[in-house]
């Protein structure tokens, strides 16, 4: 299983202040013109806003974006709780960074296991946080599954629907593969 917090700084700002749901944000290092955007809230993305920009650059696509700049230790505690709670389900939990987690499952009920998680994640850590869960038989497999439908998400790929998914995804969206790569594919 691969657990993905979506728009995980932004997300968790706009969690600790109700005012700020449901508008465009950004987290920045530095809320100046020239700040680097480290996250886009679902929100700001819908303008075109994306991480690495320039706050400057995203207030011409958006004038009443939100800025905030960054606050570490807001961000470590709910990446620590959604690790403690991620540990009642297996032993094998590894952060993958600040926002992703893997885990492998115990044999069973993954799909019922992945919906229980989601629904304790919003109830006990937050209700305006999203993730989207992917599970499959392996790590790359089920991080990919993770990013087949943001925000929010929750996607299998096993066996019965493997070939379906390849058709429909670009090679980009296969971790590790990046513009370069995949025109040397092609």
């Amino acid at each position: 299983m691969y657990i993905d917090l979506n728009s995980c700084f932004a997300s968790v700002e706009q969690q600790a202040n109700p005012l700020l749901r449901g508008k465009p944000i950004v987290v920045a290092a530095y809320a100046k013109s020239y700040g680097a955007i480290l996250a886009p809230s679902v929100e700001a993305k819908l303008y075109g806003i994306k991480t690495g920009m320039l706050i400057r650059d995203a207030l011409e696509l958006c004038p009443f974006l939100i800025i905030r700049e960054a606050d570490p230790p807001k961000y470590r505690q709910v990446h620590k709780q959604i690790g403690e709670l991620l540990n009642d389900y297996s032993p094998h939990v590894v952060s993958k960074s600040i926002d992703e987690f893997s885990l492998k499952l115990p044999v069973g009920a993954p799909l019922a296991v992945a919906r229980e998680i989601k629904q304790r994640i919003k109830s006990e850590i937050g209700d305006y946080l999203r993730v989207s869960i992917g599970v499959s038989t392996n790590q790359i497999l089920a991080k990919l599954a993770s990013g087949l439908h943001k925000p929010d998400g929750f996607d299998v790929i096993d066996f019965h629907n493997f070939m379906e998914v390849y058709r429909q995804i670009k090679l980009q969206d296969l971790c590790g593969i990046n513009i370069r790569n995949e025109t040397r594919f092609h």
